[in-house]
């Protein structure tokens, strides 16, 4: 489970990677891709979320659940303070948060038993119910987040 949990992180980092190739800085930090985000903003929000997640891992095991999220902290009040947050970052600044999120959260994988990552967990999203793995977790919450805004930069190519 584990190997091919972290396979699938790494995986992931090296699909978007492979979507921004060729690009040049100006595309990636002025062209709109997603809505009014440039690639430089969807790589950005993709690490504040990966953020977000490693806690939630971090508090699985320190907390025996990831803390729900607030209600004061939707989607809709998150984003845009993220993206307004890092819209004066350089994009070797925006990239290199993402590389260090990613690093953490491969190193938080790395250091789980496969009994660690089996551990079920409250969901803690938004109006969202039931219980789910730590490694379940990871799969929908990172990997398919990053996956879903890389095919967003796919179809924009």
């Amino acid at each position: 489970m584990k190997t091919n949990l972290l396979a699938k992180i790494k995986d992931n980092r090296d699909e978007l990677f492979a979507a921004l190739e060729g690009l040049s800085e100006e595309q990636i930090t002025n062209m709109p891709v997603v809505g009014e985000w440039t690639i430089k903003d969807a790589v950005g929000h993709i690490s504040y979320w990966e953020g977000i997640i490693l806690d939630h891992v971090r508090q699985s095991f320190t907390e025996g659940k990831p803390r729900a999220m607030s209600p004061a902290e939707t989607d809709e009040i998150v984003n845009p303070r993220e993206a307004a947050k890092r819209k004066k970052w350089a994009w070797a600044r925006v990239r290199a948060e993402f590389e260090n999120v990613l690093g953490a959260l491969i190193a938080k994988v790395q250091g789980l038993s496969e009994s660690n990552l089996e551990f079920q967990v409250p969901n803690p999203w938004w109006n969202e119910t039931g219980f789910y793995s730590v490694a379940e977790m990871i799969e929908a919450d990172a990997v398919g987040h990053c996956r879903e805004h890389t095919e967003q930069i796919r179809k924009w190519r």
